[in-house]
This record gives structure tokens, sequence and C-alpha cells, in this order.
């Protein structure tokens, strides 16, 4: 029964009509099998990515709205702020506190050194500068989220089944070539050129199908974790804002 199988498996379906397939065709099919392979290779490792930037912030933003202060974190970080940098919101946290901290009149910093229980106030045009570089930092971060790697899966998802019809054109210009030479119309010497023909469609949709759901499912989880993003840059500001803004 084996020996059956492998035998129809030589002599028809997808591997007889690749091998009926010349150089061109192969070569197409080859190239949207690689083209698969690193499409789903990139987008099992996005995935992966995505879920450890989830958990990792999560506990962050738990950590953050325990503290009253605002600032307690970036202080207790103070001789390690790459600790807080390895998420997308620690990154954002770390760049809005430093430019709060490089804001801070002279007169204010010697009165801290000496009554560590004063409190900082700043003007509501100095907490504007804190808000731009908060906003910058969150669009930077949401841009880095996505990365290259969904412009390249997009590339591969997109470019699959163009290369199918591509290489379904080539094939029947082959296919009529081959008649031509032939000098007759014999359905059996144009089946396999056919054949071959459309074999490099079925694979472009064979990689476009599985790999569209897969980005489009990727890109829902970036504009989730880009939602969260912006929900926390605004959550941070407001906490600067109720701490630090001296005419509130």
């Amino acid at each position: 029964m084996f020996d059956s199988f492998l035998l129809a498996v030589g002599t028809t379906g997808p591997f007889r009509a690749f091998m009926d397939s010349d150089i061109m065709g192969q070569m197409i099919v080859i190239i949207q099998i690689v083209m698969s392979i690193c499409s789903w290779g990139m987008m099992l490792s996005k995935k992966a990515r995505l879920d450890d930037i989830h958990n990792r912030s999560a506990r962050f933003v738990d950590a953050f709205v325990k503290k009253n202060d605002p600032l307690e974190i970036f202080v207790e970080y103070a001789h390690a702020p790459h600790a807080l940098t390895e998420t997308p919101m620690g990154n954002v946290y770390v760049k809005s506190c430093e430019r709060l901290a490089t804001l801070v009149p002279v007169e204010q910093r010697q009165r801290m050194s000496i009554d560590p229980t004063y409190r900082l106030s700043l003007t509501r045009k100095q907490m504007d500068l804190v808000e731009s570089v908060c906003a910058h930092s969150v669009e930077e971060q949401c841009v880095n989220l996505s990365g290259p790697g969904m412009t390249w899966i997009a590339i591969f998802t997109s470019s699959a089944p163009l290369m199918g019809l591509f290489g379904t054109v080539w094939g029947v210009m082959y296919a009529f070539q081959a008649m031509a030479a032939c000098g007759s119309a014999d359905i059996a010497e144009l089946a396999p050129g056919i054949s071959s023909a459309l074999l490099t469609t079925v694979v472009g949709l064979v990689v476009a199908i599985p790999s569209t759901i897969g980005y489009n499912l990727l890109q829902g989880r970036l504009e989730s974790e880009s939602v969260d993003l912006e929900g926390f840059g605004e959550d941070l500001m407001g906490k600067l804002r109720l701490h630090y803004l001296e005419d509130r």
C-alpha cells in the first residue's frame, strides 16, 4: 500500500508537476517555499517577543502603580537605568524622567541636597517639555515594536501570490512554445506544461493565505500593545503633573 502511495505521488500531484516544470518554474516554487519558511520563522519570533514584552510591561506597570511618587522607581534605578529600558514602557518612563530631571532649577537641587523632604515644582511650560518628550518616546517605541520584521512578513505575504501569477504566465508561455515546436495541439503534450504552470499559483496561495492570517493576528497584537503604551504615557504625565506642577 505504501509503495502504491509513493507511485501515485511520483506520477501525479504537485511533485509530478514540479518535475515537469522548467528551471524557471522550479526556481519560483523553491523561492516561494523559502519565503514561507522565513515568514513563519519571523512570525513565531515576533510573537515570542511580544509575549515577553507584554509580561515584562505588566510587571513594570504593577510596580509603577504601587508607587506614590512617580519618580520613585527612577531614583531607585538611578545607577542602573538600563534595567528599566528592557520594555517600551520602561523606555518611555526613563526618557520622560530624565527630561524632567534636567529641568529642575539649580536652587531646587541645592535645597533638595539639604532637605530631602523638599518637594520639586515645575512650571507649566517645563511640564509641557516633559510631555513632548513622553509623546515622542511613545511614538518611537510604537515604531520599534513593529520593527523591520513586520515589513518583511508583509513583503513575503504579498509577493508569494504575485510570484505564483508570474510562474503561471511563464509556464503557459512555455507550454504553448512546446506545442508550437511539436506542431500539434495534443492535450497530452499540453497537460504537463499547464499543470506545472498552475503549480506556482497553488504554492503561492498556500504560502500567502496562512501568512496573511498570521500577519493580521500579529498586527492586532501590535495595535493592542501600542494602545497600552499610549495609555501608560498619559498616566505617567498625569501623575507627574499631580506631583510636580506648581500651578496645578
